[in-house]
């Protein structure tokens, strides 16, 4: 996810740390990424500094669980007020009391109906801490088999006025069990919410141990980190990070920094020479065929790039470079395709990667011996979908991505030796003005069962569109408040105080499904519900989160 699909690339990636005034450390200043934490106890978001009014940037870690208890609570109090009877009042103004804020007053700078609701008690069990001006989006990489190798989290944070990609040590709070044995959570400080960046106190700054890219010395390369790092994706492994450095006159770039959990991460590599315009990137999901075999199928993990100013949508794939010593990854441009299904196909944005239907087969694939068959044909059956935000037209541009695999003759039969990727595009549609980031989520259905969509923002427009994939339309259109940049959602099984599940009459699961949408133009988060069985609150903004304050040059 990147700044650039907004087209918010305007000032320069210069900016030096000096005296000045810190950032404000309980309220969100140009939010710019939002991720959920991997066991969901945690928000957090990377706020910019983009007027450049503060001496940085800062990244939140809020307490979800109260969030999310807080949200259920003033949901419920909304629905229980859109069937109250006519005569009763102001049921509006009373549900908005539930969490001791008013009604709204202000429709045009924010929707939904009630006040604002403050950060400071999501803050207290959480952590705040300052980096440097311009953070562009946030991504978290998890240990895949935490079961073999232990647990571990880390968030990265591209950030343009270094240059650099500033990492934390975040908690693992993943629901595991191994063998049967619930696996306690990790956290590398104290607390249930950590955010560790070698800061040494509450809202201090980042050390710069923590700034991957900064300094040659830690790069078996020398290198350091391009001016411009906008998108940024990990791998499903957990090892490799690609940041994408955009040009609009000249070629673009992309960075490799490797992920290495026993050690810092490090600046390995970068490919130059990438058409002009480079925006977002998005990882490709690994095929388990691949993955539980990895040493007889030569497979490199991939990503994905749209750009700006070229027509095409690249493949980029790591290579570990695990046959040398000492090894020194790398990463190359593998493929690049025309896009072609909208009238220019040149100003493309974010971008989404679709695997659920392949993951969902390869979940119900048994042991033994027909497991890798079985594999298999999931992965040569369901294609990967890939969606991209294109502004020329505004349109949602769709393709797919098919796994490939190479052969050899064996002593039993033809064995699979390697894999790769085919991608295609074949189809688009259309969407409001300013269409930018694009990500995968979930909304309830009204049969209660999670059901995936593909969420497109449109900045300039206020919107984010759901597109469902299986009866390929849009479902739903869903106002915002203005420039709707970065997107999380916190999607799961309903759960009592004592952490057992919930179920309804039938003795199933109750699941929820919230999307938070972070406002650029005016510094707050907004609170949307995707429970389709809430027809009062379904696909609107019942919640804001801190005090939605226009840009200074508008006030």
């Amino acid at each position: 996810m990147v700044l650039a699909a907004s087209g918010l690339v305007g000032l320069g990636g210069c900016f030096s740390v000096a005296d000045g005034v810190p950032p404000p450390r309980d309220a969100f200043y140009y939010p710019t990424g939002l991720v959920v934490s991997p066991g969901r106890t945690a928000l957090f978001v990377a706020n910019s500094d983009f007027d450049l009014q503060y001496n940085g940037g800062t990244v939140f870690a809020l307490d979800l669980v109260k969030l999310r208890a807080d949200g259920d609570k003033l949901r419920q109090a909304i629905l229980d007020a859109a069937g109250s009877p006519a005569s009763s009042g102001d049921p509006t103004a009373a549900a908005c009391g539930t969490l001791g804020v008013g009604r709204n007053d202000n429709t045009t700078l924010y929707p939904g109906p009630c006040a604002p609701v403050s950060l400071s008690s999501y803050l207290q069990n959480g952590k705040a801490v300052t980096i440097g001006a311009f953070a562009t989006d946030a991504v978290i990489a998890v240990k895949p088999n935490p079961c073999d190798d232990g647990r571990g989290a880390r968030l990265f944070v591209p950030v343009r006025g270094d240059p650099s990609v500033t990492y934390f040590d975040i908690t693992d709070d993943r629901e595991i069990s191994c063998d049967g044995a619930p696996l306690p959570a990790a956290s590398p400080c104290s607390g249930s919410v950590c955010l560790e960046c070698g800061a040494t106190s509450s809202g201090g700054r980042c050390s710069r141990d923590f700034l991957v890219g900064r300094d040659p010395s830690d790069s078996q390369r020398g290198l350091t980190l391009p001016v411009e790092p906008i998108g940024i994706a990990v791998d499903e492994r957990g090892e490799s990070v690609v940041v994408v450095h955009p040009n609009e006159q000249t070629a673009s770039t992309a960075s490799l920094i490797v992920n290495r959990w026993e050690s810092e991460p490090a600046l390995e590599h970068y490919v130059a020479g990438l058409p002009p315009g480079a925006t977002d990137l998005a990882a490709i999901p690994i095929a388990r065929l691949a993955e539980e075999n990895r040493a007889a199928i030569d497979y490199t993990p991939a990503f994905g790039v749209s750009y700006r100013s070229s027509p095409v949508f690249d493949v980029l794939r790591y290579n570990d470079d695990g046959g040398s010593s000492p090894a020194r990854p790398f990463v190359t441009r593998s493929a690049s395709v025309r896009i072609g299904t909208t009238a220019s196909s040149t100003d493309s944005r974010g971008v989404a990667i679709d695997g659920t239907e392949r993951r969902a087969c390869e979940d119900a694939c048994p042991t033994g011996a027909v497991r890798g068959s079985c594999l298999r044909a999931c992965a040569e059956d369901h294609p990967l979908g890939v969606y991209m935000a294109n502004r020329a037209p505004a349109a949602l541009v769709i393709g797919q991505i098919e796994t490939k695999f190479t052969e050899r003759e064996g002593p039993n039969g033809p064995e699979v030796t390697g894999a790769f990727e085919e991608v295609a595009f074949h189809d688009s549609v259309p969407l409001a003005f300013g269409s930018s980031r694009v990500r995968m989520g979930q909304v309830i259905g009204l049969d209660g069962r999670p059901a995936w969509r593909v969420f497109a923002l449109a900045y300039d427009s206020s919107f984010v569109f759901s597109y469902d994939p299986a009866s390929r339309r849009v479902d739903n259109v869903i106002k915002t408040g203005r420039g709707p940049h970065a997107i999380a959602f916190d999607t799961e099984r309903l759960r009592d105080e004592a952490g057992n599940l919930v179920l309804d009459e039938q003795g199933n699961p109750i699941w929820y499904s919230t999307m938070y949408v972070g406002h650029f133009t005016d510094s707050y988060v907004g609170v949307v519900d995707l429970d389709m069985r809430n027809h009062a609150t379904f696909g609107a903004m019942y919640m804001t989160l801190g005090k939605p304050v226009p840009p200074k040059e508008s006030q």
